[in-house]
């Protein structure tokens, strides 16, 4: 038999765990939004749309490395991602899985969650073996 005071306890812990549910649930939704906003934007040529899901600091890596606009040169990454095929959320940074098998990376700001690095690949070997070689990374 439980006591009283174990049962509150168990009810307690049963609550948080079923809000932090929620809320990963809702950054997951997020997260898979601004990463297919992003993909969609780049499949119809959008610079404006897709700069605007990068974060600021991958933003002005992009400009200072292409040395032109983010909206004309995050179109020129050629970059083609598809649809969102799994994402994946550790608090305050995020990762999406396109379909092409590129992987896009993502932190929580404080205008919620943004692109840090797109078009990134594991090449020869296992993701745990090797770090991702990334199109653009802030």
């Amino acid at each position: 038999m439980l006591l009283p005071r174990t049962t509150t306890l168990l009810a307690a812990l049963l609550a948080v765990a079923a809000l932090s549910a929620c809320g990963q649930s809702d950054d997951r939704d997020q997260v898979r939004d601004v990463a297919a906003r992003f993909a969609s934007a780049l499949a119809d040529d959008d610079g404006a749309v897709a700069c605007a899901q990068l974060s600021d600091a991958a933003a002005q890596t992009l400009e200072q490395e292409e040395r032109a606009p983010c909206e004309q040169a995050v179109t020129e990454l050629g970059l083609d991602p598809g649809a969102v095929a799994k994402v994946r959320v550790y608090v305050t940074n995020a990762q999406a899985v396109y379909a092409s098998g590129e992987r896009a990376y993502l932190d929580r700001s404080s205008d919620g969650w943004r692109l840090s690095a797109v078009g990134c690949r594991f090449e020869d070997g296992k993701p745990r073996s090797r770090p991702a070689t990334c199109e653009l990374e802030a």
